[in-house]
């Protein structure tokens, strides 16, 4: 079932992705970007962000180079694959919110 599993992780991320009209209850930005973390980048990446040694630590991104972090997710680098079309930009967004939120960043200023 080799062509199943984009499909699959597919689903799994709609499923995680708040419905529209659903705003009153959706979920803060890192909560809902930790289940799409779950779904999508633990795997690689590890459990909060503690990488095994497969993936990039992502405790040292720089909270700076969020276009750097897009890009890569995007089009993929190195041994990570591409995401794009799979992941919609919010979707990323929220994962970004979920790393910031493990690794302390503070807001950025406006």
């Amino acid at each position: 079932m080799k062509g199943t599993r984009p499909y699959a992780l597919a689903l799994t991320l709609a499923a995680t992705w708040p419905a529209a009209g659903a705003q009153d209850a959706a979920p803060v930005p890192a909560e809902a970007g930790r289940k799409l973390y779950i779904s999508a980048c633990q795997r690689c990446h590890g459990i909060n962000l503690v990488t095994s040694g497969i993936g990039f630590d992502l405790r040292t991104f720089p909270q700076a180079e969020k276009e750097r972090f897009i890009r890569s997710v995007t089009h993929g680098l190195r041994a990570m694959p591409a995401w794009n079309g799979i992941l919609q930009p919010e979707q990323m967004e929220l994962i970004w919110a979920y790393i910031g939120s493990v690794n302390g960043w503070k807001p950025a200023a406006q």
